[in-house]
């Protein structure tokens, strides 16, 4: 998605044609590998799975990525930016090894849907960023000419810098899920994971910190407590007595007994809350052809 922004002008600046009707054909192609790859390779992605489990296919998944990404903004040339695509989609074919993950996650049927709509979400998410990410550091020596000075590596590659900044957050992403996502697979999540275990190692030491500054607050809290009671006066011995105040009559004894009538009549003065509306007055016929209308022009 980030590159839709500027694949036109990278596939110009490799100077294979003059002619324009060419260079869209050429960018066509460029933005199509990465989805015949992904096409080619998903079934044999999801096999392997079954073999190895989900998180080493997943994370390889984003590495194999971010890796397509730098070959793909160092390309000098139109072959090596096809290289660079094609490997992306033929090492990323794990989108229905993602669903079969938040399947197996998600054990209770009813809160599967909502975990389902987690993905389109995200997806949608990345749709929207990834492009306005992609045209704004793309080419930035000319977009930004106080920051990135000419002759500088991203004046030689004018297109690394929204694929080096892809690059790095899927390398973050791939911290998290080594450190912290579990294996779902039923004969693989019980082998060790030297990665989760070094994730909780990590998560203890954090808890073990917050822990220390809770109680540390509730030592200066106890401290203050104390000092406040040695500063409060007691009263002299003389004047200390074991009687209280005088008691006021309760307002119950005054009041009269309730009668059968009133309780009747104080029930019906009872209001009852109005029930929520369900989901589907929301999703009415109407709302229901916008999203499939969206849909199919997605």
């Amino acid at each position: 998605m980030s590159i839709f922004p500027y694949i036109y002008y990278m596939i110009s600046s490799f100077n294979i044609t003059e002619d324009n009707r060419q260079i869209a054909i050429y960018a066509g192609m460029v933005t199509s590998a990465f989805a015949f790859a992904e096409f080619s390779t998903g079934v044999i992605w999801g096999r392997l799975s079954d073999r190895v489990g989900r998180k080493p296919v997943l994370m390889t998944g984003l590495a194999g990525t971010g890796l397509s990404m730098l070959i793909f903004g160092f390309a000098p040339s139109l072959p090596v930016a096809l290289l660079g695509r094609a490997l992306g989609g033929f090492l990323n074919g794990n989108i229905g090894v993602l669903q079969t993950t938040v399947a197996e996650m998600i054990t209770v049927k009813e809160h599967q849907p909502r975990a389902y709509a987690i993905m389109p979400f995200v997806w949608c998410l990345g749709s929207i960023l990834g492009p306005a990410l992609g045209g704004a550091l793309a080419q930035p020596c000319e977009s930004y000419p106080s920051m990135f000075k000419r002759g500088t590596l991203f004046d030689r590659y004018p297109f690394l810098l929204p694929n080096l900044v892809c690059a790095v957050i899927l390398a973050c992403g791939v911290a998290v899920g080594i450190l912290f996502l579990e294996e779902t697979h039923d004969e693989k999540k019980y082998n060790r994971d030297v990665g989760l275990q070094a994730g909780k190692w990590i998560l203890s030491k954090f808890r073990r910190a917050e822990s220390e500054v809770l109680d540390s607050f509730k030592a200066a809290d106890a401290n203050l407590d104390e000092s406040r009671s040695l500063l409060e006066d007691e009263q002299p011995p003389g004047y200390r007595t074991t009687e209280g105040s005088p008691r006021q009559p309760s307002s119950r004894a005054l009041s009269p007994a309730p009668t059968p009538d009133s309780c009747s009549l104080n029930s019906d003065k009872v209001f009852k809350k109005n029930p929520r509306p369900g989901v589907q007055k929301a999703f009415n016929k109407q709302v229901i052809l916008n999203i499939v209308g969206y849909g199919i022009l997605a």
